[in-house]
């Protein structure tokens, strides 16, 4: 992914380079501008473009002064000289001072097209990308879970998927063992049902998962867009994969409490991960058999859960659905009422927001829909089965 800036002082020009391609062809998706020299000095030194159009004349500070003092911040970024013809002596200059190419005004499209293609080539030789320098900021783990999560959304191309394994040191050889873990919040299998956050658990099974893969050096681990943590291991065998899996499930349900359920397939062939991570996460999504209008009816609850005046009509009337058609939909497929789907989004939401002790338990009622205390608690004991305020001093207790 690389950045461009463009340094040109004629406005018609420097938005004619702007919208003259589809730059995103070319994974440059940061573009910025500067209208004379010493803002595009302060700005490349700022922002470290990996390619820069220049206006061989500008004022205040010109093409080849620019870059001369460019040179020692960027070192391996790439120069492109626009100029005019009675301004070629200057372009030769810009060449002699590390210039990768120039362009001629007007600038044509086929000519701008073929030297940015060019460009993006020697960058890619060059081994450089625009994250570069977060990777020397330490932050390569981050930069790899952003690059497995777009790898598994089908959202970079072949060409893109191979430099940046190559940047962040991600093994494809061999066989890929691929596997996708869920937490299924509805299920306790220790009897006896502690409220995690969501955070939380996300965060304990990505320790668990981490420890048992330790012995797999080249193992890859990241949590994707559905809350589901993704472990990639190259050069593993299906006997082994199910066997770790088994391992992991078992340490996970015996710390958390909480079922996990684990789909798991050995790929040949590493373009083919989008398609079989999708098809992975759909085994493990407890969603996937939900229809389209009820999963509507969720994410509007789970999003308004805090007015006081919900109901089934307003939901109902948001996914455009008859009202007791969509209510015994709700039934069938989530297995409760509407009021205590409802219910219960509340009040786990009032058990996260009940971790701050500074919180009075009205306060909590209010902020998750309920217009009194005295409903919230009853809500809250029929659910929990203790009242708000044993349940705060039990928590506080045990902290």
């Amino acid at each position: 992914m690389w950045k461009l800036l463009i340094a040109e002082d004629e406005t018609t020009i420097r938005k004619g380079l702007r919208h003259a391609v589809n730059w995103e062809e070319y994974a440059i998706h940061t573009i910025d501008e500067a209208e004379d020299g010493e803002i595009a000095l302060e700005m490349a030194k700022e922002k470290k473009p990996d390619i820069l159009f220049i206006d061989i004349n500008m004022p205040f500070l010109n093409g080849v002064e620019l870059m001369e003092q460019l040179r020692k911040h960027l070192p391996n970024s790439i120069f492109i000289v626009i100029t005019g013809y009675d301004e070629f002596n200057y372009a030769q200059k810009a060449l002699k001072v590390g210039a990768f190419d120039y362009l001629l005004k007007p600038v044509r499209k086929g000519d701008l097209e073929n030297t940015v293609k060019k460009a993006t080539e020697q960058l890619e030789k060059i081994g450089i990308s625009g994250d570069r320098d977060i990777l020397l900021e330490g932050n390569q783990q981050l930069l790899k879970e952003k690059f497995l999560q777009n790898w598994c959304l089908g959202l970079s191309s072949d060409n893109e998927v191979k430099k940046q394994c190559r940047l962040l040191n991600i093994n494809l050889e061999g066989n890929i063992g691929i596997s996708i873990f869920k937490v299924l919040p509805e299920i306790d299998v220790s009897g006896n049902e502690t409220y995690w956050s969501d955070t939380l658990i996300i965060f304990s099974l990505k320790n668990i998962i981490g420890d048992i893969v330790s012995a797999y050096p080249s193992a890859e681990l990241f949590e994707d867009h559905l809350g589901n943590i993704t472990v990639l291991i190259p050069e593993i065998g299906i006997d082994q994969l199910i066997h770790i899996n088994r391992e992991i499930k078992e340490q996970a349900e015996r710390f958390l409490g909480k079922v996990i359920v684990c789909a798991e397939k050995i790929i040949d062939d590493y373009l083919r991960l989008p398609k079989q991570y999708k098809f992975l996460a759909e085994e493990v999504n407890p969603e996937r058999n939900l229809s389209p209008m009820v999963v509507l009816a969720k994410n509007y609850i789970d999003q308004h859960y805090f007015k006081h005046t919900i109901s089934l009509q307003e939901v109902a009337r948001n996914v455009q659905i008859n009202s007791t058609y969509l209510s015994k939909q709700i039934k069938n497929e989530l297995g409760v009422s509407f009021v205590q789907y409802l219910t219960k989004v509340r009040i786990r939401k009032a058990l996260m927001l009940m971790q701050d002790p500074y919180l009075k338990i009205y306060e909590v009622a209010e902020m998750v829909g309920y217009s009194t205390q005295h409903y919230f608690s009853n809500a809250f004991k029929k659910m929990v089965g203790i009242s708000p305020t044993l349940y705060r001093e039990g928590a506080m207790s045990n902290d």
